[in-house]
């Protein structure tokens, strides 16, 4: 199985992209992909430094700054007390048993923590109440609380089930409103410091990782490629690199280390409306040239 990065060289424009749905079911974090939670859901690309630049933004970079302000926050929130917590949750998870009898305890812990935690971040006003940030940061927050939890004991009996569940959400809902207010005190500058860190690796390495969307803060792009195909069973190919000069000369250079060099400038005399009207046109159909190689079952 294998996915390569291909390129396709236009008169305005070069794009290159790769798809990836990792085989696990669950998410789990990737310590080379910048600690960010992927599932057999996630869908990435590499982007090209000319399209790269432009996806580095506020909203591209907010799982990453979901991973970043929870490493901070959750080692200054510490509250160990779930007595309480504990003993709701299990008859509640107990009551329920039918439901989650065919589900592992990671699936349940995640959904009904991250489910609790967003409605709580929203009306408490976290993030201003964003309810997209709230999702992201409770989603990455409790996947992290609940990585203990097994995604393998579908068949074990309800109550180890539940106490599993009930250790990792009560942890993290004795904590949450900590972890909230440390997250959304420090997540704008998180959001401008780690753009100009996707900008500057757009930049430095050619282009950057994005999956749903979300930049991963990679910074060996072949030691993410790796993690993920050890992980995931990927064999992915990052080692394509393309840089785009002033003067709109675009180098590529190659697997095997040769480099092509191609002008991606064009030039025409205008005449009448309508003849320019037809090289415009050409030129937008050639601009969208687009060449991808998806993983194949």
């Amino acid at each position: 199985m294998s996915i390569r990065i291909a390129s396709a060289l236009s008169a305005s424009a070069l794009l290159f992209g790769l798809s990836i749905l990792p085989s696990s079911a669950h998410a789990k974090a990737l310590d080379k992909c910048g600690g960010v939670f992927l599932s057999a859901q996630s869908s990435c690309e590499f982007k090209p430094i000319q399209d790269c630049m432009t996806t580095c933004s506020t909203t591209s970079v907010e799982q990453v700054c979901a991973q970043k302000t929870y490493t901070m926050c959750g080692t200054s929130c510490t509250t160990t007390d779930t007595t309480s917590c504990t003993t709701t949750h299990s008859d509640s998870c107990m009551q329920e048993c039918e439901t989650i009898a065919s589900k592992s305890s990671h699936e349940v812990c995640v959904s009904e923590c991250s489910d609790s935690c967003t409605n709580h971040a929203v009306t408490k006003g976290s993030f201003g109440g964003d309810h997209d940030k709230c999702s992201k940061n409770c989603s990455h927050d409790c996947e992290a609380r609940c990585d203990t939890c097994s995604t393998s004991d579908q068949s074990t009996d309800c109550m180890t089930k539940c106490a599993s569940v009930t250790d990792s959400e009560c942890k993290e809902e004795v904590n949450r409103d900590c972890v909230l207010d440390c997250q959304t005190t420090n997540y704008e500058s998180c959001q401008t410091e780690t753009v100009n860190t996707c900008t500057t690796s757009c930049q430095d390495k050619g282009g950057a990782l994005f999956c749903d969307g979300q930049f991963i803060d990679a910074s060996d792009l072949q030691a993410c490629a790796s993690q993920l195909q050890a992980e995931f069973s990927f064999n992915i190919d990052v080692t394509a690199h393309v840089a785009v000069s002033g003067d709109g000369t675009v180098t590529t250079t190659h697997d095997d280390g040769s480099k092509t060099t191609t002008s991606a400038k064009c030039s025409f005399s205008p005449s009448t409306r309508g003849r320019n009207g037809m090289v415009l046109g050409a030129l937008a159909v050639l601009g969208i040239a687009v060449s991808r190689r998806r993983r194949r079952a």
